[in-house]
C-alpha cells in the first residue's frame, strides 16, 4: 500500500508546533518570564517548525527524491524586480487599505492604530522576515503545493493549502490573541478566509514565477504591518471584505492570461504545422 506522505507531513507538523508551543514557548513565558525580545526569538524558532521537520524527516515524506534536488526546484524561476514587488506590495496594500478605510469609520487617525513598542525598528523588522516568511514556505508553499497539485486542479489544491495552513495557527488563536470574548468568532473567521485567499495568491505567483521566493515577500507583506498594529476587531472585518474582493478578481486575470497564453500556444503551433 502506498504511504500518503502528504498525510504525513500534516499530522507530524500540527503535533510538532502544538508541542512546541505549549511546552517551549508555555515555559519561557510562564516559568522564565522571558521578556518580549526573547519570546519574539522563540516564537520565531517554532515558526521554522515546517522547515526543520520536513528536512529532519525527509525521508518519511519525499524518499524519492534528494533535498538538494527539491529545493533546487523550489528556488529555480527567475526572479524579476517588478513581480518581486507586486508580491510584497500585494498584501501590504491590502492590509493597508484595510487600515485606511477602518480608520475613516473609526473617526481616528491611522497613526493611531500604530505602535512602533519597545523594540528597535529594524530589529523588528529583521524579526519579521524570520518569522514565518522565511520559516514556513519551504514547506508549506514548497511541499505541500507539490503535494496537493499533483491531487487537485489549482483553486481547490489551493484551498486545501490554504486550510491547512490557517488551522495550523489554532493554538495560537486561543493563547496568542487579545480576541478571548465574542470577537474571537469573527477573528477566526478573517484568518480561515484571508490565509486561505493568502494561498490562492501566493500559488498564482508561483504559478508564473516557480520561486519561493515571491511567497516569502508576499509572506511578509502581510505580517509586517501586524507587528506594529494596535487595531479592534473591526480592522479584521474590513481586511476579509477585501480579500474576498481581490482575490477573484487576481484568480479571473490569472484564468484569462493562461487562456491567452494557450490561443497564442495554439496559433503558434498551427504556424510551425503549415
Amino acid at each position: 500500500m502506498k504511504s500518503d506522505y502528504l498525510k504525513k507531513y500534516i499530522i507530524s507538523s500540527y503535533i510538532l508546533v502544538w508541542a512546541l508551543i505549549i511546552f517551549v514557548a508555555g515555559t519561557a513565558s510562564l516559568v522564565f518570564h522571558a521578556p518580549p525580545v526573547i519570546m519574539w526569538i522563540v516564537r520565531n524558532l517554532i515558526a521554522w517548525s515546517p522547515t526543520y521537520l520536513l528536512l529532519i524527516g525527509w525521508k518519511h515524506f519525499r524518499p524519492d527524491e534528494t533535498r538538494r534536488v527539491f529545493i533546487k526546484r523550489c528556488f529555480s524561476g527567475k526572479v524579476k524586480l517588478f513581480p518581486l514587488l507586486c508580491s510584497f506590495a500585494l498584501t501590504f496594500g491590502i492590509s493597508v487599505l484595510a487600515l485606511f478605510l477602518f480608520s475613516a469609520v473609526m473617526g481616528k487617525p491611522v497613526l493611531s492604530y500604530i505602535n512602533f513598542g519597545i523594540i528597535a525598528l529594524p530589529l523588528s523588522i529583521f524579526l519579521s522576515f524570520t518569522s514565518g516568511p522565511t520559516g514556513e514556505e519551504l514547506g508549506w508553499r514548497g511541499f505541500m503545493r507539490e503535494e496537493f497539485n499533483k491531487r487537485y486542479g489549482f483553486l481547490k489544491s489551493s484551498v486545501c493549502q490554504g486550510l491547512v495552513w490557517c488551522f495550523w495557527h489554532t493554538l495560537l488563536w486561543a493563547v496568542d490573541s487579545e480576541f478571548t470574548d465574542w470577537r474571537a468568532v469573527p477573528y477566526v473567521i478573517s484568518n480561515i478566509v484571508v490565509i486561505t485567499c493568502m494561498t490562492v495568491l501566493m500559488n498564482i505567483f508561483l504559478e508564473w514565477h516557480n520561486n519561493l521566493i515571491y511567497s516569502v515577500l508576499l509572506h511578509f507583506g502581510f505580517n509586517i504591518i501586524y507587528v506594529f498594529l494596535e487595531a479592534d476587531i473591526g480592522f479584521f472585518v474590513i481586511l476579509t471584505v477585501l480579500y474576498l474582493v481581490i482575490t477573484p478578481i487576481v484568480i479571473f486575470v490569472r484564468n484569462k492570461t493562461a487562456e491567452r497564453l494557450s490561443k497564442n500556444d495554439d496559433s503558434g503551433e498551427r504556424k510551425i504545422k503549415e
